[in-house]
């Protein structure tokens, strides 16, 4: 009988925590999301007052603290070298980053594809669009978690307490 209760105690314990960790997983989805909203922001920024150029700007994105979900900005090199072709580089290093939805890996390949391919005025104004559509991602992202994450907490523990019961 202990080994039941044991079992049932253990089966509720892992019904919530698969429910945290499906949970967990649409928080970090909108954290991205914000940061890469951020990272267009400051983007902008950077192209506007400094006219950067894209090794430049690659490299005071990643010294900003707050970008620290983006781990593809690692992969950027710092300086011009003949033979990389920056926006290939730059969709490869999207690519490689795991943790990001499509949606945002589509949004940081055609970012990554109008950097340097214009003046400046032609750049801000395509940030200012993926801009738009990082914040509609954004409140996408941010419903999605508050409406199924809370789903998924309840749900994981319902049916580990509900396997639990079984097994008593």
């Amino acid at each position: 009988m202990l080994f039941r209760i044991v079992a049932a105690v253990l089966f509720s314990t892992a019904g919530g925590i698969a429910g945290v960790s499906f949970s967990e997983r649409l928080k970090t989805e909108l954290e991205l999301c914000r940061s890469i909203r951020e990272m267009l922001m400051d983007s902008a920024t950077i192209i506007r007052c400094r006219a950067a150029d894209v090794y430049s700007l690659s490299t005071e994105l990643r010294q900003n603290g707050q970008l620290f979900r983006l781990t593809f900005l690692n992969e950027i090199p710092e300086s011009y070298n003949q033979q990389d072709d920056f926006h290939a580089i730059w969709r490869n290093a999207v690519n490689s980053q795991k943790n990001l939805p499509d949606e945002e890996k589509k949004l940081l390949c055609d970012f990554g594809e109008i950097l340097g391919r214009s003046d400046i005025d032609g750049q801000l104004l395509s940030i200012n669009a993926f801009e738009e559509t990082a914040v509609m991602l954004e409140k996408k992202r941010s419903e999605a978690y508050s409406q199924k994450g809370k789903l998924y907490r309840s749900v994981g523990m319902l049916f580990g307490v509900m396997v639990g019961i079984l097994v008593i």
